[in-house]
């Protein structure tokens, strides 16, 4: 029997459950063994985003794990959301799979997983794989075998870097061969049995000469075998969406080194073109912009912000306080017409708001 028999697809049960604060999660039965799991993200329903997708093996162990990390992560802006497939192993044997049938499992990802959820759900090109202990291992396998199938690996406490596998994995980064470029691994200090395996591979990609290839090793001395993966999936995926999250300048200093907004404009524009985002700067980017000139009292870049992020102020949801702040600052820099244009525009959305009336007031009597 093959790790997943695709062949008898009109017999998949597909059980759907909306589960509160969690999302769609889909059951998919391929025969009396296996099972994989699929979280469709916040927001799935209903739009026509195509999400980048995690495969997760061992996903009755870690399926939830990579969902609570990737909400909390979104919560803050650091990562997009994506589809998450859990690979079950409970009922299997796993180590066989993960090591003399290593090459079965490795077809199946290419041939009948992946091809199979890219036609099922709205996915992007981006693909992440998760592996915890010998499927962290097998990771090396996959990547040497087929090195463009996934874009980011994030392994933890992983077993079996053999030998075989780590000259595999040299002579790979050592040919032209495209690769995946991200490779994030964790170990605690107490896992002694792997720690020269580990220290090999990371002198392996040290000494490579390729340029796209981005990794970091992480040898924990608070976690161990079985608390790795938190690591893992936290300050990986923070890592490998570093782009991701909204620029803050603390400074406008900051902003002029960083180029200013042509700089801005032009990573926004990257950004939303890999990610399939909006390629406008962020809501927050130009908040802390406008904030930050406020606070240096540099009104002639604010004005210019404001031209530059055209109807923002009015179209975001500011407090009253915020409103006040930069009508204020209008009047400080005597563009009182400005104010009273703010303020009124913002009364028409709260009219019960008494501060703004009084400001206007304020204003209205000079």
């Amino acid at each position: 029997m093959s790790f997943l028999s695709f062949n008898t697809l009109a017999s998949v049960l597909i059980e759907k459950n909306i589960l509160e604060n969690i999302g769609a999660i889909h059951s998919l039965k391929f025969d009396n063994d296996q099972s994989v799991t699929v979280y469709l993200p916040d927001g799935y329903i209903g739009s026509s985003y195509r999400y980048p997708v995690m495969y997760v093996v061992d996903g009755e162990r870690f399926f939830l794990h990579s969902i609570a990390y990737q909400k909390t992560l979104i919560s803050e802006s650091k990562t997009p959301p994506f589809i998450v497939v859990g690979i079950n192993t409970k009922n299997i044997d796993r180590r066989e799979l993960l090591d003399k049938k290593s090459v079965e499992l490795i077809d199946t990802f290419q041939g009948q997983i992946i091809p199979y959820i890219d036609k099922t759900y709205r996915t992007n090109d981006m693909r992440m794989y998760f592996g915890w202990e010998m499927a962290g291992g097998f990771a090396l396998e996959l990547l040497a075998k087929q090195p463009t199938l996934f874009d980011a690996y994030f392994l933890a406490s992983s077993t079996n870097f053999t030998q075989e596998r780590l000259d595999n994995v040299d002579n790979l980064l050592k040919s032209k061969t495209p690769i995946g470029a991200f490779i994030y691994y964790t170990l605690g200090s107490v896992e002694s049995w792997s720690l020269g395996s580990h220290k090999s591979l990371s002198d392996i990609f040290t000494h490579s000469t390729r340029k796209e290839l981005n990794w970091k090793f992480q040898l924990s001395a608070s976690d161990d075998h079985y608390t790795t993966p938190f690591d893992t999936f936290n300050k990986g995926l923070a890592l490998y969406f570093h782009d991701y999250a909204p620029i803050r300048f603390y400074s406008l200093k900051e902003f002029d080194v960083f180029g200013g907004i042509p700089a801005l404009k032009s990573h926004y524009k990257k950004r939303g073109e890999h990610y399939q985002v909006s390629t406008d700067i962020h809501g927050e980017t130009k908040h802390y912009l406008l904030n930050q000139a406020i606070n240096e009292n540099n009104f002639p870049l604010f004005k210019q912000l404001v031209m530059e992020f055209n109807g923002f102020i009015e179209s975001f949801n500011y407090s009253s306080g915020f409103i006040i702040k930069v009508g204020r600052f209008y009047s400080k820099n005597n563009d009182i017409n400005a104010a009273i244009s703010l303020y009124r525009s913002e009364i028409l959305k709260h009219p019960d708001s008494v501060e703004l009336q009084k400001e206007l007031a304020k204003l209205n009597s000079i």
